[in-house]
């Protein structure tokens, strides 16, 4: 195999990182090109892509919203307050 075309295929571990960066729209052109072509010979990860593609559009349609931060460092005082007064 020559230089170039070990240039353009990836591994599988090399796939599911651009899977997970394209899905998030961090994934450059290249990284896309590689991961249709590994995409093209691989049906694990087609499968993979599929199922990440169909649980982040899922996500998206829930509308979840994260907690906000002060709100967690609430919860942190209240659970540290809640051991100390067990210890003693």
């Amino acid at each position: 195999m020559s230089n170039k075309s070990k240039f353009f295929f990836i591994d599988c571990s090399e796939a599911a990182e651009c899977c997970n960066k394209s899905q998030y729209k961090e994934a450059k052109f290249l990284d896309k090109v590689k991961l249709l072509l590994h995409l093209s010979f691989c049906k694990t990860c087609r499968r993979f892509s599929s199922n990440n593609s169909k649980l982040t559009g899922l996500i998206h349609k829930s509308k979840i919203e994260t907690c906000p931060e002060e709100k967690k460092n609430q919860w942190r005082e209240e659970i540290k307050k809640e051991l100390v007064e067990e210890r003693t």
